[in-house]
């Protein structure tokens, strides 16, 4: 829950109304002003020692809050140019406001990895390269660098090699193959994707490469190559394949602790892989799995 945190503060000089102190202060811009203030509010005269409340948020605006309060995470690998680390389930991968503190932008600053969020400092999103749905674990990658950013996020297709990732389905997955469907979002901002076989001129095309793993149970685990990135589209197609995630009540899957949907590698020029994929030690037998997939990778 966000609260409305304020602060005092103290004009040392004069000025015809509280727009312009904000804005010669405090370089504020007019839509941020507008977002926290009544136009009667920054239309009034500001006289020196006056004292005016600001939103936290307000004066903070773009800011990371240093302090984190999510599950564990770690930094996987750390080069000049990027850094990649493991985000847990259940928390977003960067802040929309400062009092957000459970995202892994705020884990960084929590450990003093502080160069990593000194790209695109102007967006709260800075130097992801890309980005994991909430209740997606695993690898991600930041740029450390203006020039990488724009590198990869400019030719972000091209650029990004393969996707990996882990799922775990109810039952005995029988879809192995190269999958497109036509995703359309539907419901408020498109919250939900609809999936069809048939083309649409208003739908986006996915593709994506799967194969099973192992069995065990009532579950199957399966390795997903990342062909196109669209929103929930692993979550969406394999429920369409008639397999949904483990944990995904939003496309029919079986209530769980979580959703079972991990990254296991991103490629860009170097191979990143997270190791923390321990989650799956729930069902299966991890070491094994890990060594099956890797043998695979060569088949996609």
């Amino acid at each position: 829950m966000r609260h409305n945190k304020n602060i005092e503060f103290c004009w040392l000089q004069d000025f015809e109304t509280l727009k312009l102190a904000l804005k010669e202060t405090l370089g504020a811009s007019g839509q941020l002003m507008k977002r926290h203030f009544s136009s009667k509010e920054l239309s009034r005269n500001i006289i020196s020692q006056t004292t005016v409340s600001l939103p936290v948020e307000f004066i903070n605006h773009g800011k990371i809050n240093p302090e984190y309060l999510g599950p564990e995470a770690s930094i996987l690998k750390e080069e000049s140019h990027y850094i990649a680390l493991h985000k847990p389930a259940g928390i977003h991968c960067h802040p929309l406001v400062y009092d957000d503190k459970d995202t892994i932008l705020n884990y960084l600053i929590s450990v003093n990895a502080w160069s990593a969020l000194k790209v695109n400092e102007e967006h709260y999103d800075r130097g992801l390269l890309y980005r994991l749905d909430l209740e997606t674990s695993g690898v991600l990658v930041l740029a450390k660098t203006q020039e990488y950013f724009e590198k990869i996020r400019s030719n972000f297709q091209t650029a990004m090699k393969r996707k990996f990732y882990w799922a775990i389905v109810k039952g005995s997955f029988d879809k192995e193959g190269i999958h497109q469907h036509y995703f359309r979002g539907t419901g408020v901002k498109g919250h939900k994707q609809k999936v069809s076989d048939d083309y649409h001129p208003d739908a986006d095309e996915g593709t994506l490469n799967v194969l099973k793993v192992m069995e065990q149970g009532e579950y199957s685990l399966v390795l997903v190559n990342l062909k196109t990135g669209l929103r929930h589209q692993i979550r969406a197609q394999l429920a369409h394949l008639g397999f949904p995630i483990l944990g995904d009540e939003l496309y029919g899957g079986q209530a769980s602790e979580r959703l079972f949907l991990h990254a296991l590698r991103y490629e860009f020029d170097e191979i990143v892989e997270d190791p923390k994929a321990d989650l799956f030690q729930l069902f299966f037998d991890l070491d094994r799995a890990l060594q099956m997939s890797h043998d695979m990778f060569r088949r996609f």
